[in-house]
């Protein structure tokens, strides 16, 4: 057998837009026509965060956030519209982005109250905290969470969605009144989640540690979601502020510090960045606070980004969610067909967080009569940031014999997606190529 083959592969630093990760779509920011305004509705000058970018003043992303109503969903008791969160999922696919599912059951506006069905069946609306269906009195629990089980049935390993947001009660279903249902009902909810969603990663709001507390009890691989990214005192100046008192501070006590390492962590911000740029905050403070959180996608709610932050929102891009490198790759140049071929790749995440889906490695031989595709059994959702990744693999070789080209991608099975990028050079039609190898 010839030599080993040793490849050390360039490092780039470059912008990478992956499925799953980075700031959440900006649809109304792809190739306007016209001028740019800020959240205030203030004229700003255009600017792209690379020559390629389709979005301006605002990052490229492979992620969207897909909401759907209840009642939308539906329509009658137990008579279900699906198809509209198909369509919903379809568009994302076709824009090139898994999504961020959240069915909410009722929101504030008398066009999102629950399914007519449901309010024919109770006339009263409660007060604050439960707006529109008083869960204590009503069979809210129960219609819920089947609503939810039929939801997993039919969607659970969903390609294109990469994390659900479990929405149990309050407008938006972001937890307004949890504090008040008794356990036995919030375990119901729970269960129809946790029951039902087996492959889908689901993410919690980090709302009270009542709920919280239930979640961890039934399943530890559950992510959290939180809505004031940013808030450094615009609610009660410098008393109190989510970003110096309730994350630091709950993140611990609801006992979630550790809940990265199996499911996503989601945030979204607080207002908008350009309020955070005008009110005079520390933009490299939130980024460190989030990153250290172990953030994975971030809602900036479809706005401008500050420019004059954005080398600093590209440093925050390159951590955020996963980054890949291939550091070093060896194996033999030379091998007989029908004997093991021997690849071992030194990996790292450089990275805040995991890979939540099972995607798949895969070697392939590629020549122009014969393509041979060799799947990985590695699971790379184990690969986490600050940790030397060691992978060593060996293969059956079929096929024709001949001279092939080496290449390595990850594949996410969705051409609209297309592979996971790597922070290395020589990408070419989603695969790396690193040298030839003959099979004899």
């Amino acid at each position: 057998m010839s030599d080993t083959y040793v490849i050390y592969p360039k490092i780039i630093d470059a912008l990478l837009e992956n499925p799953g990760i980075g700031f959440i779509a900006a649809p109304g920011l792809m190739e306007p026509a016209g001028p740019i305004h800020d959240n205030r509705g203030n004229p700003v000058d255009k600017y792209k965060f690379t020559d390629s970018s389709r979005t301006w003043n605002h990052p490229d992303s492979r992620i969207t956030y897909c909401g759907v109503r209840w009642r939308d969903l539906e329509v009658e008791k137990g008579r279900y519209r699906w198809d509209i969160l198909e369509k919903k999922l379809e568009e994302a696919k076709a824009s090139g982005c898994t999504a961020i599912v959240r069915c909410s059951p009722y929101a504030l506006a008398k066009e999102d109250d629950i399914p007519d069905w449901f309010r024919r069946e109770c006339q009263e609306e409660p007060e604050f905290p439960f707006w529109r269906v008083d869960p204590l009195h009503s069979p809210y629990v129960t219609y819920w969470s089947k609503f939810i089980a039929e939801f997993a049935e039919h969607f659970d390993g969903h390609p294109v969605i990469s994390s659900v947001d479990m929405a149990l009660v309050g407008a938006w279903g972001e937890g307004g009144g949890t504090e008040f249902l008794e356990e036995e009902s919030i375990r119901q909810m729970v269960g129809a989640y946790i029951d039902n969603f087996k492959i889908t990663p689901l993410q919690a709001l980090l709302h009270d540690p009542k709920s919280v507390k239930i979640i961890r009890e039934r399943r530890e691989n559950i992510g959290f979601r939180v809505d004031c990214l940013g808030d450094m005192g615009g609610f009660h100046q410098e008393e109190w502020s989510h970003m110096l008192d309730f994350y630091p501070e709950n993140i611990f006590n609801f006992e979630m510090e550790d809940a990265w390492k199996k499911a996503p962590v989601v945030f979204e911000a607080c207002w908008h960045m350009n309020d955070w740029y005008l009110q005079g905050w520390d933009i490299d403070y939130i980024i460190k606070e989030s990153l250290k959180w172990h953030i994975s996608s971030f809602n900036s709610k479809g706005t401008t980004v500050p420019e004059e932050w954005k080398e600093s929102v590209k440093r925050w891009l390159n951590k955020m969610g996963y980054r890949f490198e291939l550091r070093k790759l060896t194996y033999n140049p030379v091998v007989k067909k029908g004997e093991g071929f021997r690849i071992r790749g030194l990996w790292a995440n450089t990275g805040v967080a995991p890979i939540y889906h099972r995607y798949p490695l895969v070697v392939r031989l590629k020549n122009e009569k014969e393509v041979i595709s060799l799947t990985s059994k590695t699971d790379i959702r184990n690969w986490l940031p600050d940790m030397d990744i060691l992978w060593e693999e060996e293969f059956a070789l079929e096929g024709k014999a001949g001279e092939y080209s080496l290449e390595i991608g990850i594949e996410t099975g969705i051409p609209e997606l297309g592979n996971i990028k790597l922070a290395i050079e020589g990408l070419k039609d989603g695969y790396y190529c690193f040298g030839k190898i003959i099979v004899e």
